[in-house]
């Protein structure tokens, strides 16, 4: 997906019952980083232009969902989703594949969400890319067991944000679902920290498969015809 730039491209961003000026604040958080976009406030029922929409930030709650699936623009595994949340409602609704998690509505939240998935909107997603994806893993080892969520998931590895900073021994299994795979279970190891983030790289097994055809499928992701 070109990123706008000498290109005439421009990404379309819906906002779901979100104000106004909070769709705004968060469409300039993509100019940051040259990225050209152009908010639309969504209002039911929806109409023809506006299948055209590539992103969506909604707030994590029945309503925005439900109105989110109604959407005849939605378009699962091509639609970027910017969920506005907790932990708890991103396990809730994870089904809807949230791309980026925003726990707060501040301008650092903002800039996280669009560096999560700067990469997609620029380049695209290959078969070695990282899918920009929120869900809940859970982590296990002898003698100690945590919990985070995924800021990305690849076919080799993902970078996870833990609940609280700790180091994780050599080998760790994993055991996550991802939108369209109920659950992946595999070892990994940690290659890198940065406060609560780690960067896990997974031990070759049989789900490598599984990964690469569930990347596949993500290949047209904030992408629109």
């Amino acid at each position: 997906m070109a990123s706008g730039k000498g290109e005439g491209y421009h990404l379309r961003l819906a906002g779901l019952e979100i104000d106004s000026k909070l769709l705004l604040k968060f469409a300039e958080a993509f100019k940051a980083f040259n990225l050209d976009v152009r908010p639309v406030e969504m209002q039911p029922p929806d109409t023809a232009h506006e299948r055209a929409i590539t992103a969506c930030v909604l707030p994590l709650n029945q309503s925005a969902v439900s109105s989110l699936r109604r959407s005849a623009w939605f378009l699962p595994r091509r639609t970027l989703i910017y969920g506005i949340g907790d932990w708890n409602e991103a396990a809730r609704f994870g089904d809807i594949g949230i791309n980026a998690l925003l726990e707060s509505t501040t301008d650092l939240s903002f800039r996280a969400a669009v560096f999560a998935t700067r990469s997609v909107i620029a380049r695209g997603i290959g078969v070695y890319a990282r899918v920009p994806m929120v869900t809940d893993v859970r982590i296990k080892a002898e003698g100690m067991a945590a919990k985070g969520i995924t800021i990305n998931v690849g076919q080799g590895g993902m970078a996870v944000k833990l609940s609280r900073s700790v180091s994780l021994p050599e080998e760790i299994s994993l055991d996550f679902s991802l939108p369209g795979v109920r659950h992946v279970s595999l070892n990994a190891c940690p290659r890198w920290y940065s406060g609560p983030l780690v960067g896990l790289r997974f031990q070759p097994s049989k789900s490598e498969k599984i990964l690469k055809k569930w990347i596949g499928a993500y290949s047209r992701l904030g992408k629109h015809d």
